[in-house]
């Protein structure tokens, strides 16, 4: 059900929202891109990404934040993501965007990820972990495939006056 759904409104979302399917809080003057970009570079800025990192990107949708992070920082990104439609065109941007050797993704459900035990430098999810059935199953399984002492940076797009 959840990726027939991914099916029908990926087209949509990217008419709305470009290839970065989030939010970003706008400061005066800022356009909505703008505004996505900076918190994209603000992530991978308080990661740390830098090149010859291996991060992973939680629920990645097309690969926005992948594209843009990985052309920030140098590291390289894969997106881990359950849907064949948003792999699929995910991966024509990633060729277009001459980005091959620096992303890719995996279709895998981020609940069981098919990696070994601390496989990763680092993760990051935007947006994508309030959909998990289990939250404390999710982040044990993140936490699962990143180094120890490495980062998982995660922002969802609820927010309260305490978070």
């Amino acid at each position: 059900m959840v990726n027939k759904f991914y099916n029908l409104v990926t087209d949509f979302y990217e008419y709305g929202w470009g290839e970065s399917f989030h939010f970003g809080p706008m400061f005066k003057g800022e356009t909505f891109m703008e505004s996505i970009r900076r918190h994209e570079y603000f992530l991978s800025s308080r990661l740390g990404l830098r090149s010859g990192l291996v991060c992973a990107d939680f629920g990645c949708g097309v690969g926005g934040p992948m594209r843009n992070i990985a052309r920030f920082s140098g590291a390289t990104i894969v997106g881990i993501n359950n849907n064949d439609y948003q792999i699929q065109v995910g991966s024509k941007y990633i060729a277009r965007d001459n980005l091959v050797d620096l992303c890719s993704f995996k279709k895998s459900d981020f609940m069981h990820l098919e990696y070994k035990d601390n496989h990763f430098d680092c993760a990051y999810a935007i947006e994508a972990t309030c959909h998990a059935p289990d939250k404390v199953a999710c982040f044990a399984e993140v936490m699962r495939v990143v180094k120890p002492g490495g980062l998982f940076g995660c922002y969802e797009w609820v927010m309260t006056s305490k978070y």
